[in-house]
This record gives C-alpha cells, structure tokens and sequence, in this order.
C-alpha cells in the first residue's frame, strides 16, 4: 500500500467520487492548485502517469456512497463503445490511438459522440460509471 497523507487521502477519496479539482478544493477550502499538486503527487506515489489512470485508480480504491446507474452501452457504435472501454480503463487518447490505430483527434471525436450519448460530461463519469458488459468488450 502507498504512504499517503491524510489530506492526500482525503483527495484521492473526493477523486474517487468523481470531483473535479476545483470542486475539490472548494469542498477542502484550499486553492486549485494545491489539490493539483496533492493529485500529482498521488499520481507519483502510485505510479501513475496520466489523469485517467488517477481517476481510474481512485474510483477503485473508492467505495461510491451509492452506485451510480450503468451507461447505456448500446446506445454507442462499435467504435464509440471501444474507445470509451479504454477510457474506463485509464488510457489517454494518445494510447488509444496507437493502440487502434487511428489519430487522436478521431479518438476525442468518438469521445464526444459518446459522452453524448451516454449523457455524461466528465471524464470521471465514464471511468466511474463505465463498467463495461461483456457484449461491448473490445478483444
């Protein structure tokens, strides 16, 4: 387990439930920039290099206060639900791009259309709510 401090933990946990750093640092009365440095050094501590992978990480090591409603998977395209499956599992879109062999740019596109579908803003929402049914699993 990774020595963090109380006020990293705290971070981690409101990470977890999906707050963005400025809500974060509205909820701990302390500025953006501290709480980006705290997520920094999360990120350091764990071995963890990108903001998906933090949140990925957190969310898992967060029991959500209730579990929020599924995504509706089929409502995607084949793509679309690929890329999102990886972003749930903490890829950027740089990784997914080489990793599918498109551009990044297509992958923030297949993003988008997604979020939209899905009825989701953040990046949280997705890795939070995005546990993928076997039947959209890319592979």
């Amino acid at each position: 387990m990774h020595r963090y401090t109380a006020r990293e933990r705290q971070v981690l946990d409101l990470t977890g439930q999906g707050l963005t750093s400025s809500q974060i640092a509205a909820a701990l009365g302390a500025s953006e920039l501290t709480i980006r440095k705290h997520r920094s050094n999360i990120m350091r501590k764990a071995g963890l290099a990108s903001t998906a992978q933090l949140i990925a990480y957190a969310s898992a090591a967060v029991a959500p206060v209730a579990p929020p409603p599924p995504l509706a998977w089929d409502a995607l395209g084949p793509r679309e639900a690929e890329v999102v499956r990886y972003v749930a599992a903490g890829l950027t879109s740089k990784e997914i791009a080489r990793l599918i062999d498109i551009s990044p740019r297509t992958v923030q596109k297949h993003r988008e259309r997604a979020r939209e579908k899905l009825g989701v803003h953040t990046l949280q929402e997705i890795i939070i709510r995005g546990q993928v049914p076997a039947a959209f699993q890319c592979g």
